[in-house]
C-alpha cells in the first residue's frame, strides 16, 4: 500500500460565505471540497450556535486536501480569504491512498 503525501486545509467560516471561498478554492487548483454544518462552538467571541432564524449565525467547515503546490498558492493569497470577516485556517500534512485524486 503507497501512501501519498498532500496538504489539509480546514476552514472555520460563516456559512453565508461558504460559496465565495468553495470558488476561491477551484480557482486555486483544488480538485474538490467539502463543507459540513458546525452546530455549535465557541472562540473569542463567545458560543455561537446555529439555527438563527434566517442562519446568519451559521458557520462551516471547509475541508479540502490539496498538493503542496496548491497548498502554497492558499498560503501566498490568504488575503483574499480573510479580508472581509474572520475565518479560521489551518493547514496540516496527511496522507491519501489514491494521490491521483489530490494533485
Amino acid at each position: 500500500m503507497a501512501l501519498h503525501a498532500r496538504k489539509r486545509i480546514e476552514i472555520v467560516m460563516e456559512a453565508v460565505r461558504a460559496e465565495q471561498v468553495t470558488a476561491w478554492l477551484d480557482q486555486l487548483g483544488a480538485t474538490g471540497w467539502t463543507v459540513l454544518p458546525v452546530k455549535v462552538g465557541r472562540g473569542r467571541q463567545g458560543l455561537r450556535r446555529a439555527g438563527v432564524p434566517g442562519g446568519i449565525f451559521d458557520n462551516v467547515v471547509i475541508l479540502c486536501v490539496v498538493s503542496d503546490e496548491v497548498a502554497e498558492r492558499v498560503v501566498r493569497h490568504q488575503e483574499e480569504l480573510l479580508v472581509a470577516k474572520p475565518a479560521i485556517v489551518t493547514i496540516s500534512d496527511c496522507y491519501v491512498l489514491r494521490g491521483d485524486r489530490f494533485v
